[in-house]
C-alpha cells in the first residue's frame, strides 16, 4: 500500500492532463458518473472561461484529487467581478483526513478572486478552517405529481406522507388553468435569448451571480442535455426547465425563473405543473433563497418536500469578503451544478 503520508504532490492545471489519467481517477470518485465526466468536462467546467481553470493533485504521476470550477461573473453593487463555484472536488478515499482536500483549497484560494460552494458536510469542514462565509438561506423544493411511481419510496414514510402524496387535489385544482407549451432551446433559441435580454437587472447592495448571453449560450445552448431543456413564456415572464429521468423518474427541474410581474407568478408555476402532468412528469424540483418565492411555492404547490443547501463563499479581499456576508441574492437551480446532480445520483428517485 503506498504511505501517502510521505509523498509529494503536485499541482496542475486540469488541461495538463491526459483524458485517461482523469478517466482512471473519476471512476474511483465518481464511479456513477465517470463517463458523463469523461466526454463532457471541458464543457462542464467551462474551460478557459475568464482564463480560469480546475486543479488536479498528481503523485506519483497519477491524479489522486481534483477541484472542479464553473467560471462566472459576479455583480456586486454596479461592478462586475470575477469568481469560480467549486464543484467535484475530491481526493481518493485513502487520502481523505489526511490534508490533501486542504491543499487543493489552500492553492485555489491563492487563484480565484471570489469562490463558492454548495457543499456537503466533508467539504464544509475543510472550508471552514479557511473562514469562509457560511449560508443556509436556499432551499431545495421538490413535488412529487405521480403518485404511482412512489410507491417503492413511500413505503417507509409515515401514513400521514403516504396519504397526501396519494391524493388529486392537485390534477382537480389545475383543471381550470390553460397550459402554457414550452419552447425548445434547439428549435427557438432567437426567441428565447431575445426574451432573455430583456429581463430588467436591478441594482443591490447583495452580491448576485451575473447571467448575460454568454452565460446562457454555455448553459444551454452548448449543454449536451439541451434537448431535455424547456422554455416557458407568458407575457415577459418565463421560466427554464430541464427534464431529467432518474431512477425512472421523470423530474421537471424549475431552474431558473423570471417575472417581470409577479402577478403572473402564480399562472406561471400553475401552468407548467399542468404540462407536467400532461406530459408524464413525476415530480417537480426548484431551488431559491428567496424566502418570498419559496412561501408562493408552497401555497401554489403544497406538500412540498424541502431541504436546506449549505452555501460557502471567501475572497481575500477584505471588502468583498464583507459583502459575501450578506448572502447571494437570488441563487437559483441553474448555479453551480445543483440541477444535473439527479442524472448521476444512483440512490434514490427523490434526490431533493
Amino acid at each position: 500500500m503506498v504511505n501517502y503520508s510521505r509523498i509529494d504532490y503536485r499541482i496542475e492545471k486540469i488541461s495538463k492532463i491526459k483524458v485517461d489519467q482523469l478517466s482512471q481517477f473519476y471512476q474511483k470518485v465518481f464511479k456513477s458518473r465517470y463517463k458523463l465526466l469523461t466526454n463532457n468536462w471541458k464543457w462542464w467546467y467551462r474551460l478557459h472561461y475568464l482564463d480560469f481553470e480546475p486543479i488536479v493533485l498528481i503523485s506519483n504521476n497519477k491524479v489522486v484529487g481534483q477541484m472542479g470550477i464553473i467560471p462566472v461573473k459576479i455583480k456586486l453593487g454596479n461592478k462586475i467581478v470575477s469568481g469560480v463555484w467549486y464543484i467535484d472536488f475530491a481526493v481518493l478515499p485513502e487520502l481523505q483526513g489526511k490534508g490533501a482536500g486542504s491543499k487543493l483549497v489552500k492553492e485555489c484560494m491563492k487563484i480565484f478572486p471570489i469562490q463558492m460552494a454548495f457543499c456537503n458536510e466533508n467539504a464544509l469542514r475543510v472550508y471552514k478552517k479557511f473562514d469562509w462565509q457560511i449560508n443556509r438561506t436556499i432551499k431545495r423544493l421538490a413535488r412529487p405529481i405521480n403518485p404511482i411511481k412512489w410507491m417503492p419510496i413511500l413505503k417507509n414514510l409515515d401514513l400521514k406522507i403516504f396519504n397526501n402524496l396519494f391524493n388529486n387535489s392537485l390534477r382537480k385544482h389545475l383543471s381550470v388553468y390553460e397550459s402554457i407549451e414550452p419552447h425548445s432551446f434547439n428549435n427557438n433559441s432567437n426567441f428565447i435569448f431575445e426574451t432573455f435580454s430583456k429581463k430588467k437587472e436591478l441594482l443591490s447592495p447583495y452580491p448576485e451571480i451575473y447571467r448575460d448571453e454568454d452565460w446562457l449560450s454555455w448553459r444551454l445552448l452548448d449543454s449536451p442535455f439541451n434537448k431535455n431543456i424547456k422554455f416557458f413564456e407568458y407575457k415577459g415572464n418565463f421560466a427554464i426547465t430541464h427534464i431529467i429521468k432518474s431512477k425512472n423518474i421523470r423530474r421537471l427541474h424549475i431552474v431558473f425563473h423570471y417575472y417581470l410581474d409577479e402577478s403572473y407568478e402564480a399562472k406561471l408555476y400553475y401552468s407548467i405543473a399542468k404540462w407536467s402532468i400532461e406530459n408524464n412528469i413525476d415530480l417537480l424540483w426548484s431551488c431559491s433563497n428567496d424566502q418570498n418565492l419559496i412561501n408562493d411555492i408552497n401555497k401554489i404547490l403544497p406538500k412540498q418536500f424541502t431541504k436546506p443547501i449549505t452555501l460557502a463563499s471567501f475572497s481575500s479581499d477584505k471588502n468583498i469578503n464583507e459583502k459575501l456576508n450578506l448572502g447571494f441574492q437570488n441563487i437559483q437551480g441553474i448555479d453551480s451544478d445543483s440541477d444535473i446532480v439527479p442524472l448521476v445520483d444512483n440512490n434514490t428517485g427523490l434526490h431533493v
